[in-house]
């Protein structure tokens, strides 16, 4: 059985993420992907959502006139101290 601090924890735990209706990936619930725009950050480290739904983490650059593969993008996560 649990303690009362190790329940609190899971419970907390339990808050940021849910399990995907597969039951194969853990999704954030206060954590989205952003579209690519003229604001998104270049050539620093960003994870990449690509058309066909893979995601990747790595250095975003536009190039002008082509057809672009990366659609979404988020900041990598903070570890907590």
């Amino acid at each position: 059985m649990d303690t009362e601090d190790e329940e609190f924890e899971r419970f907390k735990h339990e808050q940021k993420f849910r399990l995907d209706s597969t039951f194969t990936a853990a999704v954030a619930q206060d954590y989205f992907w952003m579209p690519i725009d003229d604001q998104t950050p270049q050539g620093v480290k960003v994870l990449l959502l690509g058309r066909s739904g893979v995601a990747t983490m790595g250095h975003y650059i536009y190039r002008t006139g082509e057809t672009q593969f990366w659609q979404w993008w988020a900041p990598l996560p903070r570890k907590r101290l």
